[in-house]
């Protein structure tokens, strides 16, 4: 479950918080009622354990009218995002920042894993980004 948070015209969304990861996953998607500008992706991985263990952490910009009429009219698969940035493999325990390059209001994370049995533990992951106006 994620919390959002409001400062100064800053929004923070908590998508992972202090939680182990094991396995492929996505969160979303989430709906801004502002549009989100000068966006980052934080992450926090306090250990990594496993075989050549990896995490990528990709962010995807959803446009809200076509994935709304895909739902609307019971197609299959609506679309996945007009712009996609991903982290580099996250191999080591540590920070890491991915700089979002456009404006947005409807957006997702999937979380990729490889490697045999990996784990990232204790791992946080958060929207930060400025309310457009």
């Amino acid at each position: 479950m994620s919390s959002r948070m409001f400062i100064n015209g800053l929004v923070e969304v908590s998508v992972v918080a202090n939680a182990d990861i094991t396995a492929n996953a996505t969160y979303g998607p989430f709906i801004e009622p502002e549009p989100i500008e000068s966006a980052v992706i934080a992450i926090s991985v306090g250990g990594v354990s496993g075989t050549s263990p990896s995490l990528t952490v990709t962010f995807n910009a959803i446009d809200p009218y076509a994935y709304n009429y895909y739902l609307a009219n019971g197609l299959a698969s609506p679309p996945n995002s007009y712009y996609t940035v991903s982290s580099s493999s996250i191999t080591v325990a540590g920070g890491y920042y991915v700089s979002i390059g456009v404006v947005f209001t409807m957006w997702e994370l999937t979380v990729t894993v490889g490697g045999t049995s990996p784990s990232f533990t204790s791992t946080f992951i958060s929207l930060i980004g400025r309310v457009s106006r």
